[in-house]
């Protein structure tokens, strides 16, 4: 067998160990990522109609007409799954920016961050089709746009939950720290009266 094939079926069972170790809602997520990948950079996004039905063209993502749309979804999407599938570059990347190891805040950020940008191209081919009716955005464009809005929302939700649970812990551990406080006195008060006797 060739060394490359071998190193690519290396890379696969250890990525697929590493996916399987993760809990089912992480294992959701990277999956959610992956299509959106496909979906958001390989589809064409919008369409141009010729005055006959064969002159149609389609416009791509990775057309030079939205590099800079390009640039910032290509780096969110990349940062969002490297830091859900890579240790390495999730703590590479909290010792680089003090990050907190907060995972659904991290997500919520960066999907905002792409939906933001993708609804501004979306937006942007609205305003030309009221132009020019032969501007429209796609179908499968129109999918992006739902699936991003599930994910946002979704990654909402994972945020609420964390910082729900977040609450009680720190609720309980202040609880804990009042009844520490409050029975500290008591102990001294004993120590002190040991202290008496022996001196007694």
């Amino acid at each position: 067998m060739h060394p490359f094939i071998q190193k690519v079926k290396k890379f696969a069972k250890k990525q697929w160990i590493r996916f399987s170790n993760y809990n089912n809602s992480k294992k959701r997520f990277v999956l959610y990522l992956i299509i959106l990948c496909l979906v958001l950079l390989f589809p064409p996004i919008v369409k141009i109609s010729g005055m006959r039905a064969p002159d149609s063209s389609y416009s791509l993502l990775f057309s030079g007409a939205y590099i800079r749309s390009l640039i910032v979804i290509l780096v969110s999407i990349i940062f969002l799954l490297g830091w859900n599938i890579s240790i390495s570059f999730k703590s590479f990347m909290i010792r680089l920016f003090s990050l907190r190891e907060d995972e659904p805040l991290v997500d919520f950020a960066f999907l905002w961050v792409i939906t933001s940008v993708f609804m501004g191209i979306a937006d942007t081919v609205g305003v030309a089709q009221v132009i020019s009716e032969r501007i429209s955005l796609t179908s499968r464009a129109f999918f992006s746009q739902i699936l991003l809005f599930c994910g946002l929302v979704w990654s909402f939700v994972m945020l609420w939950m964390s910082a729900k649970k977040k609450s009680k812990a720190t609720k309980i551990l202040n609880i804990v720290e009042e009844q520490t406080s409050s029975s500290e006195p008591k102990q001294k008060k004993h120590l002190q009266h040991l202290f008496d006797d022996l001196e007694e």
